[in-house]
């Protein structure tokens, strides 16, 4: 059974305006230019793989923090611990793909801008964290 509030309709940003509108209009609800129907469906495509690839530099910002709360609690339960080495490794797996496969995305979209910001942080959160884990496990060795 579908739902009554599923389309098929994605959105894009509008040539002239850059307002989103949907894909499936055919003028611009804005500025009233006419929606092309093939550039507005490459257009939703490219749209979505933005959208995709704001919202894994988010992911990958907010792990790279919570690894510093693995790093703390690593220091008494050891469950932690291990979440806190898997983060050392799996960050930069995934600063590594998310380069691979957004970084050559063409858009003007502000949040997509906004990405650099956000793996920058993700990278510095995630050397101090890395670097802090270091110490701890040479600490545990040494003592």
């Amino acid at each position: 059974m579908s739902s009554t509030f599923t389309t098929g309709a994605r959105i894009f940003p509008c040539t002239n305006c850059a307002e989103m509108i949907y894909s499936d209009s055919p003028v611009c609800r804005f500025c009233s230019t006419p929606v092309n129907r093939q550039a507005a469906e490459a257009a939703a495509d490219n749209q979505k793989e933005v959208n995709n690839a704001v919202n894994l530099a988010k992911w990958i910002r907010n792990a790279a923090g919570v690894m510093w709360g693995f790093v703390a609690l690593g220091m008494f339960v050891g469950t932690a611990f291990l979440a806190a080495i898997g983060c050392m490794f799996l960050i930069p797996i995934a600063l590594i793909y998310w380069q691979i496969k957004y970084g050559g995305l063409k858009t003007v979209d502000a949040d997509f801008a906004k990405t650099k910001r956000d793996r920058v942080i993700a990278l510095l959160l995630w050397l101090g964290a890395s670097a802090a884990q270091i110490v701890f496990i040479t600490a545990r060795i040494l003592l």
